[in-house]
């Protein structure tokens, strides 16, 4: 059957750069989402593409094996440039795949970049999410409509680069003229519920317009995160939508030897909590500290007994502080409220760094449900595989 794309990917609203990277020849369709920070996580998605395309010619419907090996390969590849480069040290991906052939979509995934299915106008997710929250649905200990608000709901169990192997889902998806197959990073399925894109994706018959509605709407709703979009229509009259060369001309060899290097690459990322913007912190802390030195100090005080992030304190302990993570001309904004028993050497590097780098949160209860997710993370089966496996990267 014929196939009709349409593929966008945007910054969002928060971020200052763009970590995911995607892959567009039809039939094959690719998203990586990197994790690790820039220039990181760029680099992870960009590597993780990048190996996938070399091995284009070795993808094949007839062996679907093939895809869960491309996805291996690239993950071999993370891991490598990851123990050779401290500056890399951490770094990871998602990677979903999609490769339609005739009435079948072989799909190949790893994290919780997202493929739906929409048939006869209605769509459902196709993939499991590797994340935390997701394994507490499919053990029926959470609903779904409790995960999508749930504060842990990005804490990945699975990713490319964090291990020298990791396991791929693979499935097989019946598709029939008429259908509509989308793949996404966690900045459009984290900020634009099912029924929102299912209500743009009917209203839309064209994929690159439909692509582009759900963007804008994803930043409408606040783009957190970055967002990256591919929409695939099956047995369409129109040719296959953006050609690979658009998305990948302008990246070259720099991105796989000098991830410093502006080459303008589509990319976006990260698990949740976000990282925030230092500038906006920065100021912040300024008005802060203006507020106490110049007689508002009620005010000042007000606010920081009601910020709250989970940081590392001096013993490298996990710990809920009060107050803000920066310090201004030796004034500390912060006080203990809360350690864990979680050290900060337990979490994955990607993790570490963001507690490490303070994650903010609204309130108490929301601090304490990201503590507690943090140590089901260090408890979880999944993640001891994944990052505590004697052949895993020491911490």
């Amino acid at each position: 059957m014929k196939l009709a794309s349409g593929a966008r990917t945007d910054v969002g609203r928060v971020r200052t750069g763009n970590e995911d990277s995607y892959f567009v020849d039809s039939p094959l369709f690719v998203i990586a989402d990197g994790m690790g920070g820039h220039a990181a996580g760029d680099v992870a998605s960009a590597t993780a593409v990048e190996v996938i395309q070399s091995k284009r010619d070795a993808i094949s419907a007839a062996d679907p094996e093939s895809l869960s090996e491309a996805i291996r390969e690239a993950n071999r590849a993370i891991w490598k440039r990851s123990a050779d480069d401290t500056n890399l040290s951490g770094m990871g991906t998602t990677c979903t795949m999609i490769l339609v052939d005739g009435a079948t979509a072989r799909i190949a995934h790893v994290g919780d970049s997202r493929a739906y299915l929409v048939h006869e106008g209605e769509m459902r997710q196709v993939t499991d999410d590797h994340t935390l929250v997701g394994r507490l649905v499919r053990e029926g200990k959470l609903e779904p409509e409790e995960a999508a608000r749930h504060p842990q709901r990005s804490m990945i169990t699975r990713a490319l680069g964090v291990d020298e192997d990791v396991e791929v889902d693979l499935l097989s998806l019946p598709v029939t003229e008429g259908d509509r197959l989308i793949i996404c990073s966690d900045g459009l399925s984290g900020m634009v519920s099912e029924e929102e894109m299912t209500e743009i994706l009917r209203d839309e018959s064209d994929p690159q317009t439909a692509a582009d509605r759900l963007v804008d709407r994803a930043n409408d709703a606040g783009g957190e995160d970055n967002i990256t979009v591919i929409v695939i229509d099956v047995g369409a009259d129109t040719p296959a939508g953006p050609d690979v060369a658009e998305h990948r001309s302008d990246l070259g060899d720099r991105a796989m030897t000098d991830p410093a290097a502006d080459t303008g690459y589509h990319r976006a990322v990260e698990v949740a909590p976000k990282k925030r913007r230092w500038g906006r912190r920065l100021l912040v802390a300024l008005v802060l500290v203006a507020l106490l030195a110049g007689g508002g100090f009620v005010a000042a005080r007000f606010a920081l007994d009601n910020s709250w992030f989970i940081g590392v304190d001096d013993q490298g302990s996990v710990t809920i502080y009060r107050g803000i993570p920066d310090e201004i001309a030796g004034l500390s904004l912060k006080e203990v409220h809360e350690r864990s028993n979680i050290e900060v050497d337990q979490l994955p590097a990607f993790k570490r760094d963001e507690v490490e780098e303070g994650i903010k949160v609204g309130s108490l209860d929301e601090a304490e449900a990201t503590l507690s997710g943090l140590e089901n993370l260090v408890k979880d089966p999944d993640f001891q595989s994944s990052f505590s496996s004697p052949g895993s990267r020491p911490h």
